[in-house]
């Protein structure tokens, strides 16, 4: 295990510059007390770890995984892939947030802090192979969740949510440092490739007796431990019931991020620990199952509770519950194969669900503003009373749908097809059934906007900054619906290095 290097910084160089730009919004906040100001420090800095991540991309050998910090850092085609999307999730929401965190949050140079920070934990938890390292890349995601969930002025509601967050999320933590513990326990290290390596090889004993470890049921219990604590963090059935309160009190910006940001780097750690971890390659059947039933509940309690709500704010939250059961499909088909074809399905499906999202998301928080409400009915003809923004939000909420050609729909196919060509036939057929039924509610939205006789008849002009962000996601999804196979291309690799890191290179 080799130790400390000077050249091991450049590998932490995204996350060092990120969390200088959290501490210098921070102190711009404090002497300048101007919001544009504040922003556009944000948004300008951001270039900075793009750049470095983009560096570290083009001069670092792609065929090998790069560790640094005793090998608690790892540097693959995989974190980088991960670290990219977050920087662009984290760009998007300050765009996205200019105005309402002007309107609504109490203290608009802290959410902006906490956001960097909560998202240089999630950069770490796609890199960090190591248990210890892990759960503190955990906690810095998402401690700073927590606050911001309660930063609306004077609402009861944002403060039951930041109170519920903080107690849920607690509690999950707690579930997956016991599954950490146990997973140490049994193979007396924390260390992902050490444990890979126990796992399939056995622990050899002062009797030179080798103990298998395939099948143990320590190793089953400390598996379903680590899935209960990240279950948590995607929203995935039965650890979802934070979602949609939560989602509803917070500010609208910050629901974004956590349907985007906290569900996009729990799939990060949680596919890291599974394969780089052995958990994988352990061929445990029940561990396979539990994660089918729960890919099975996720997908169909949220795509039918998200089918009578009518608040929209809910309504995506039950919808990203339903997403993240989706991702679980093809989770399934990588945990029982080690299959590239699986954990590359599962990026590329990520990364479209991040952008189309993001921007679903704007167009709510813009139309919201415009109309003062967060009701379905409150969308009622706003296709002739802002017509802009009533097309970004359509084209993001039909391609979350799946409807073909949008890119939605070419990320479903990948992950089913790759499913079923692993034999998850009844997995991919209960997926297929619950695509249909999401239909119901994103397409409730834009028949009210669409073919709902409007409230008012005027005209309706959103922000620059808001229309920007629309603009930027729908473009970005439309090219990505005609650039599938580009993506996927660069989506492999990064699922490749998994593998990589599991054979030791």
């Amino acid at each position: 295990m080799s130790g400390f290097k000077l050249a091991d910084l450049f590998l932490l160089a995204p996350e060092l510059s990120l969390t200088l730009l959290a501490l210098l919004v921070m102190t711009v906040d404090l002497f300048a007390r101007r919001r544009i100001v504040v922003v556009g420090v944000a948004l300008v800095g951001l270039l900075v770890p793009a750049f470095l991540t983009l560096l570290q991309a083009l001069t670092l050998d792609p065929s090998v995984a790069h560790h640094a910090f005793f090998n608690m850092l790892t540097v693959d085609r995989y974190a980088l892939f991960f670290k990219l999307i977050f920087l662009i999730i984290a760009a998007v929401m300050i765009l996205a947030s200019y105005d309402y965190v002007a309107k609504y949050v109490r203290a608009d140079g802290e959410f902006y802090t906490l956001l960097l920070l909560s998202v240089t934990g999630m950069m770490l938890l796609a890199s960090t192979t190591e248990l210890i390292s892990i759960y503190i890349s955990f906690e810095l995601t998402s401690i700073p969740l927590y606050i911001m969930a309660g930063l609306i002025r004077n609402s009861e509601r944002s403060a039951e949510a930041a109170v519920k967050y903080v107690l849920l999320g607690a509690m999950s933590s707690a579930i997956l440092l016991y599954g950490f513990a146990l997973l140490y326990g049994l193979t007396g290290t924390t260390d992902l490739m050490g444990i890979a390596t126990l796992i399939k090889n056995g622990i050899q004993t002062d009797g030179n007796v080798v103990i298998s470890l395939q099948g143990n049921l320590l190793e089953l219990l400390a598996g379903l431990l680590i899935l209960a604590g990240f279950g948590f963090k995607i929203s995935a059935v039965p650890f979802h019931m934070w979602a949609p309160d939560i989602y509803e009190g917070s500010p609208t910006p910050a629901t974004a991020f956590f349907s985007v940001g906290s569900k996009a780097a729990g799939f990060a750690a949680l596919i890291r620990v599974f394969i780089d971890g052995g958990l994988g390659a352990a061929n445990l059947t029940a561990l396979v199952v539990v994660i089918s039933i729960v890919a099975i509940l996720t997908m169909t309690l949220g795509n039918f509770v998200a089918a009578v709500q009518s608040n929209v704010k809910r309504m995506m939250a039950y919808s990203s519950i339903a997403q993240a059961g989706y991702i679980l499909v093809g989770f399934v088909a990588s945990v029982a194969s080690n299959s590239s074809a699986g954990n590359a399905a599962v990026l590329f499906y990520i990364l479209i669900y991040v952008i189309t999202n993001l921007g679903a998301f704007s167009g709510i928080i813009a139309l919201a503003n415009l109309t003062g409400g967060e009701k379905i009915e409150d969308f009622r003809g706003l296709g002739r009373r802002a017509p802009l923004l009533s097309a970004g939000t359509a084209v993001c909420l039909l391609s979350l749908g799946g409807i073909p050609p949008m890119a939605g729909f070419w990320s479903k196919v990948l992950i089913f097809t790759a499913a079923w060509g692993l034999g998850q036939y009844l997995l991919v057929i209960i997926a297929l059934i619950n695509s249909i039924v999401s239909l119901v509610y994103y397409g409730r939205i834009v028949k009210s906007m669409y073919f709902d006789t409007p409230l008012k008849q005027d005209h309706l002009e959103s922000s620059l900054s808001l229309n920007s962000t629309l603009v930027i996601t729908s473009v970005a999804l439309i090219v990505l619906t005609f650039a599938a196979q580009v993506v996927l291309g660069a989506a492999s690799p990064a699922a490749n290095s998994l593998l990589a890191f599991l054979a030791g290179k």
